[in-house]
């Protein structure tokens, strides 16, 4: 199904995405706001869509910007979560252990994995881009 070299590389973007889902359905049920379909969504496409992008050629390129686009907004989105629920001193203790810091830093994982998947493709990625064959 997925090309060998980068399996094992999809399959923990898949497992991080359904990972982060999974939390989100936990914590912020669809069913109790409309705001809270935001962050299901984006995980269904992180879970369900980009690994399938990343597995093609031609569509890594933009399976790589999706999955920034997803952290940046994942990002701001959980740094609002923390600042509009904050109910503590502001301490080191309290930003590493009562905000969603650590989620964050776990989101940001599916950079590093997005950019090495992106890496075996690139040579054939960016000339498929650009409208040029592999070996031009």
């Amino acid at each position: 199904m997925f090309q060998k070299e980068v399996r094992e590389f999809i399959w923990a973007f898949f497992l991080l995405s359904l990972g982060g889902l999974l939390l989100h359905l936990r914590i912020h049920p669809p069913a109790n706001s409309l705001f809270n379909w935001i962050p299901a969504v984006f995980g269904a496409v992180n879970a369900f869509l980009l690994p399938f992008l990343f597995n093609n050629r031609t569509t890594v390129p933009w399976a790589y910007l999706i999955t920034w686009g997803t952290v940046a907004i994942g990002t701001v989105g959980m740094s609002y979560y923390s600042i509009v629920n904050w109910s503590f001193p502001i301490t080191v203790k309290a930003v590493l252990m009562y905000s969603t810091l650590a989620d964050i830093l776990i989101l940001f994982a599916k950079v590093f994995l997005a950019h090495k998947i992106l890496r075996f493709y690139w040579p054939d990625a960016v000339n498929m881009e650009r409208g040029r064959g592999c070996l031009e």
